[in-house]
C-alpha cells in the first residue's frame, strides 16, 4: 500500500502511515452501472413514495453557457414497485409506449380534472381545485393506499367553515368516482367522510362608519374603491370580480343617462339580472370604464416582482382578492370581524331602508324570496329599479 502523502511503502492493511502517520483509507471500487448511457434511468421518489422512469429524449442549447448542450428528459412517474418501472423502461427501450401508471392522488385529480372541466363552469372547477388543496398532505400518496380516515383527517385539520368542508367531501367522491370507472382503485372510500358540525356563521355588515373609512382611504390604499363599489352593487364577491366593461350598459330616463349592470349568465333571480348603478359610486365606475388594457371592470393590476413595474392587468380570482385585498385594507383601517361576502349584507341592509317595492329589491339582490323572481327573466323595468338606488343612503 502506498501512502498518498509521503509515497512510502506501508504493509497491506495498515491504518496509519508509518513514516508521516497520515490515516490511510483503502479505495473503493467504483460500482459498475447498472445501465449504460443512454439505456434510461430508474429511481425512487421519496417525496411521491413511488418509482420513477426517465429517459433522454433530445438535446438544446444550453440558455445559461454559449456551447453547451442540455438533455431533454421525459419521465413517467407513479410506478408501485421497481419491477414495474423496470418494465416501462424496457418497453420504451423497445420502442413501445408504456401504460403510464396514474396512481398519485394528484395524477387522477388532474386527469379528473382535464375529463371534467368541460362539465362545469370556470368559477365551479376553481371551487373544486380550492377544495383539493386542503388534500396536500395527500398528493404524491398513492391512491388505492388512501384510506378514509386519511381524508378525514385531512378534513378534520382544516380550519375553514362548513362550505368548505362540504366542498371537500364533494370534490373526493368525484375523485374516487373516476378511479373506479377507470379501475385505479378497487373501492369508494368516501362515502362515509363526516363534515362535521359548524356553527351558524352570521356575516356581520359593514356599519356607516366602516363605509366612510373605505371611502375616505380611496386613492391612499390601492383597491380600497373596489370595495366600497361591493358595498352598494351588492353583488357576491366571485360575481363581482368577474363583472367586465361590456357588461354596463346605459339607459336614458328622462333626459339622464341611467348606469346599470348585466350579470349576463343564469343565477337564482333568473337571466340577465339587472343592477342599476347608485350615484354614490357612478364617479368610481366612470373611472373604472375608462382604465385601458383590460376587459374587466375591476381587474387586478399586475406588477414585476419585487418591482413597481407595471405589466399589465389579469382577471383577480376570489380567494387572492379575499387573502390579499380585503383582509390586509381591513387591518389597515382596524375594521374587525368583516368578510368579503360583508359588503353584499351592506348593501341588503341599504335597500331595506330604501324606497320602492319589495319586489324590486329582491331582484337587485338576486334573490329567489319572491314568486316573480323564479322566472326565467327579470320583469322589473330599470326604471323602477332606479326608484330603489335613487333612495339608497
Amino acid at each position: 500500500m502506498i501512502c498518498p502523502k509521503c509515497k512510502a511503502n506501508c504493509p497491506e492493511g495498515s491504518t496509519f502511515c508509518s513514516q508521516c502517520g497520515k490515516k490511510l483509507t483503502a479505495v473503493k471500487e467504483r460500482k459498475k452501472k447498472s445501465r449504460g448511457n443512454k439505456q434510461g434511468a430508474v429511481y425512487f421518489r421519496k417525496d411521491r413514495n413511488c418509482w420513477e422512469v426517465q429517459i433522454v429524449v433530445g438535446w438544446k442549447p444550453s440558455e445559461k453557457k454559449e456551447g453547451r448542450i442540455n438533455s431533454i428528459k421525459k419521465t413517467y412517474s407513479g410506478y408501485p414497485t421497481k419491477k414495474e418501472a423496470l418494465a416501462a423502461l424496457n418497453k420504451i427501450l423497445n420502442g413501445e409506449t408504456p401504460k403510464v401508471s396514474v396512481s398519485l392522488l394528484d395524477d387522477v385529480f388532474k386527469a379528473w380534472k382535464e375529463f371534467y372541466k368541460s362539465r362545469v363552469t370556470p368559477k365551479t372547477l376553481e371551487g373544486y381545485e380550492l377544495a383539493y388543496n386542503h388534500f396536500s398532505d395527500l398528493r404524491y400518496r398513492r391512491i388505492a393506499s388512501i384510506s378514509a380516515a386519511d381524508l378525514q383527517k385531512c378534513m378534520d385539520d382544516c380550519e375553514k367553515g362548513k362550505r368548505t368542508h362540504q366542498l371537500m367531501k364533494v370534490t373526493a367522491r368525484l375523485i374516487w368516482a373516476y378511479a373506479l370507472d377507470n379501475n385505479i382503485v378497487q373501492k369508494d372510500v368516501t362515502a362515509n367522510l363526516y363534515i362535521g358540525k359548524h356553527e351558524t356563521t352570521h356575516r356581520e355588515p359593514l356599519t356607516p362608519e366602516d363605509i366612510k373609512l373605505i371611502k375616505d382611504a380611496i386613492g391612499s390604499i390601492k383597491y380600497s374603491e373596489y370595495i366600497y363599489c361591493m358595498c352598494y352593487l351588492g353583488f357576491r364577491p366571485g360575481e363581482f370580480l368577474e363583472i367586465k366593461k361590456n357588461q354596463v350598459m346605459t339607459k336614458l330616463i328622462n333626459k339622464e343617462a341611467v348606469y346599470y349592470i348585466t350579470e349576463g349568465r343564469k343565477t337564482e333571480a333568473g337571466k340577465d339580472r339587472i343592477v342599476v348603478v347608485p350615484q354614490q359610486i357612478l364617479p368610481y365606475i366612470k373611472e373604472r370604464l375608462a382604465v385601458k388594457g383590460t376587459e374587466y371592470l375591476f381587474p387586478m393590476y399586475r406588477y414585476r416582482i419585487h418591482t413597481d413595474e407595471f405589466i399589465g392587468f389579469s382577471q383577480m380570482k376570489t380567494q387572492y382578492f379575499n387573502d390579499f385585498i380585503f383582509k390586509p385594507i381591513m387591518d389597515q383601517l382596524g375594521i374587525e370581524g368583516k368578510v368579503p361576502y360583508s359588503a353584499r349584507h351592506t348593501y341588503s341592509d341599504k335597500l331595506k331602508h330604501a324606497a320602492g317595492d319589495e319586489r324590486d329589491k329582491a331582484a337587485l339582490m338576486g334573490h329567489t324570496s319572491y314568486d316573480f323572481t323564479r322566472k326565467q327573466y327579470q320583469s322589473s323595468p330599470i326604471e323602477d329599479l332606479k326608484v330603489v338606488t335613487d333612495s339608497i343612503k
